[in-house]
């Protein structure tokens, strides 16, 4: 994400989310429970390493970490220049964190924060994500048009792969491709991990300004999440649309729980769209309600728990502004099924 989005609240679409709701599923899912994380500014993208608990919230000058298990906060685990992601890796003891505002990377000690090496990269570094099969690091360079691509062993950057746009979130289908969108052309980019080559690029008809995007890769697909309230979800083999549903407002990132074959996109206006499939047609399970800014997050394998940062908002100052982020609020709202009463 090139810019921190900060919606206001829109309780009619909540209301109406949890409409389409079925009182009987048993899945049904609300805020469990919230953590308070704090720090001074906005977030962006949220990751967890299910090994450690570790759950990594960027927000600006910072990467804060919260232990799923025991609840503990670091709300300051280490220095960041404009942080939109922290990405666990070498079984959770390292990250790599992203700093748009500084246009590199850092390779960090994931216990204590401290820098292990610091790689240039193209213009506003966003999302990362590692491919597991070729252990590198593919880095969206939002302002440069590439991704980048890092040798974590060497720590130093070996590719540019230029994708034709800007770049935004990233998955991966565990089987050598990556896959980021432009979200200045409503498109997915394939990318082969091995070959360092972009493979395939795809339109995203009726899918305005994509965001956040998840590998549905046990069904060959790919989740898109879209600025005007749709989620698509695409053939990854082919770019043929699949299926397209209807989200709340400010939709900012998407993720899969491939254990449980449910994905999940958090929307600004504080719901919590869940689809899933029925005899393998797509359909939204439910609409949860969360808070208002609650816009991205994570999900546990393990737990199938939902992890999401928002905090509290002043109202812009004029007209068309965006509301600030009230300093010391940021928490992290845990997503879970519902106590049955």
């Amino acid at each position: 994400m090139n810019h921190i989005r900060l919606p206001m609240i829109f309780l009619t679409a909540a209301l109406l989310g949890m409409a389409q709701s079925s009182n009987s599923d048993p899945a049904s899912r609300a805020v469990l429970e919230t953590v308070k994380v704090g720090g001074p500014d906005g977030w962006d993208y949220t990751t967890l390493d299910p090994a450690t608990h570790a759950l990594y919230i960027a927000h600006g000058s910072a990467i804060a970490s919260v232990n799923t298990a025991t609840k503990a906060v670091v709300p300051h685990l280490t220095d960041a220049q404009g942080a939109h992601i922290a990405v666990p890796f070498a079984g959770g003891t390292k990250l790599l964190v992203t700093h748009g505002k500084a246009n590199q990377v850092t390779l960090n000690d994931a216990k204590t924060g401290a820098v292990d090496a610091t790689i240039p990269t193209d213009a506003k570094p966003d999302a990362a994500i590692i491919e597991p099969i070729t252990g590198r690091a593919f880095v969206m360079a939002n302002g440069g048009g590439a991704v980048d691509v890092i040798d974590l062993t060497k720590k130093a950057l070996i590719a540019r792969i230029p994708v034709g746009g800007a770049p935004e979130a990233a998955t991966t289908n565990g089987q050598g491709l990556v896959f980021t969108h432009l979200e200045d052309h409503g498109a997915v980019v394939v990318i082969d991990a091995k070959a360092m080559k972009v493979k395939a690029t795809y339109a995203l008809r009726g899918c305005e300004d994509p965001s956040g995007i998840a590998a549905i890769f046990k069904r060959g697909l790919v989740l898109s999440a879209c600025a005007n309230q749709t989620a698509r979800i695409t053939n990854a083999a082919t770019g043929a649309e699949v299926a397209s549903l209807p989200l709340g407002k400010h939709p900012d990132s998407a993720f899969w729980d491939a254990e449980r074959d449910v994905g999940y996109v958090p929307c600004g206006d504080g719901t919590l769209t869940v689809i899933g499939f029925k005899s393998d047609a797509a359909r939204v399970v439910e609409v949860v309600t969360t808070q208002a800014g609650a816009r991205t997050g994570a999900v546990d394998p393990t737990s199938g728990l939902v992890y999401l940062p928002t905090a509290d908002f002043v109202a812009p100052a004029a007209p068309g502004g965006r509301p600030s982020v009230v300093p010391d609020t940021l928490r992290v709202l845990v997503v879970g099924p519902a106590p049955r009463r």
